[in-house]
């Protein structure tokens, strides 16, 4: 069932923010988008979002705001800050969260549901996932990337009417959104390509195609971001996620075959001197596979390294 009069709020309004806040705007959800980055923000409320690239280019009419504390409460919270930003920003937050208002993180990595739960309670918070890609282009402007599924899924499994119907809300408005009754399973299927591209990308400083197709030693580079899921699916199985080799590799294999000349976003952040969102991919399997008792030293190098790359400039 579709509910025209759905109110949503995007936590963090940056290319992904945007990117999904634009889509159901544009289609007539009504949607308060939420960011820090005034000029950001300003831009949007006087001129619009202007999106381009996949769909044309165009500029939607969307609602943008620093002062979520003046909000009124909505019926779900779309989480797309920096995982580093995510207990600040769900603090300055708590005035929209009502008694059935639905929060679903699509950050990158795991945890992040640990910490919505603890801030909007465990009832509320539902699991996400997407393969949808965008970028900043300057304030007020976005790069639309492609048309790809995100899900939406009950963080324990099972299906829902609440699932359901917020799926079939925003997939009418623009936004393909599939209920997923094994969220987590999910969740980890986009976190194995994760430890190996974003790393890899971030420590190097190349994109996809130079490090995995172009680059002389290819076949060592793709062995190595093999190996790194490889590790990580042990991990999954030991917590209680059931996926094959294919399955695991699926993304990654995707990604590279696909000869992408971006680089992650992982890569981005160390360029431009920001904290990494590492704790939430490599550092989320280590620590998960030392509570299982399972060693992960192709993800706990990798922690170190991009660590040692922040040291620099944090």
């Amino acid at each position: 069932m579709v509910n025209k009069n759905t109110k949503v709020a995007v936590l963090g309004a940056g290319a992904m923010g945007c990117l999904f806040g634009g889509l159901l705007a544009e289609k007539g959800l009504n949607v308060i988008l939420i960011d820090v980055w005034k000029q950001h923000v300003d831009e949007i409320n006087k001129k619009g979002l202007k999106m381009m690239g996949h769909g044309g280019d165009r500029t939607i009419k969307i609602r943008a705001t620093t002062e979520p504390g003046k909000l009124d409460t909505v019926d779900a919270i779309i989480v797309m800050c920096k995982a580093t930003a995510l207990e600040q920003a769900l603090e300055s937050s708590k005035k929209i969260i009502g008694e059935k208002t639905m929060l679903m993180s699509f950050q990158n990595g795991i945890g992040h549901e640990e910490i919505m739960q603890k801030i909007a309670g465990k009832e509320k918070v539902l699991g996400g996932s997407t393969t949808q890609a965008s970028s900043i282009q300057g304030p007020g402007i976005i790069q639309n990337h492609a048309s790809l599924p995100s899900w939406i899924g009950e963080y324990d499994g099972g299906s829902s009417k609440r699932v359901k119907e917020l799926a079939e809300t925003f997939t009418a408005h623009g936004l393909e959104t599939i209920a997923e009754e094994n969220i987590k399973k999910r969740k980890w299927m986009k976190l194995f390509a994760l430890t190996a591209i974003g790393p890899l990308s971030a420590i190097f400083d190349l994109h996809h195609t130079d490090l995995y197709i172009s680059n002389k030693n290819h076949t060592m580079s793709r062995k190595l971001g093999e190996d790194i899921i490889l590790e990580t699916r042990a991990v999954a199985k030991a917590d209680g996620v059931d996926v094959s080799e294919r399955e695991c590799l699926e993304m990654f294999n995707r990604i590279v075959d696909s000869r992408q000349t971006n680089k992650s976003s992982m890569a981005f952040d160390v360029l431009k001197h920001r904290k990494t969102e590492i704790d939430f991919i490599s550092g989320a399997v280590s620590k998960i596979g030392k509570k299982h008792g399972i060693k992960t030293p192709l993800n706990d190098l990798m922690y170190k390294i991009i660590k040692i790359k922040e040291g620099k400039y944090i």
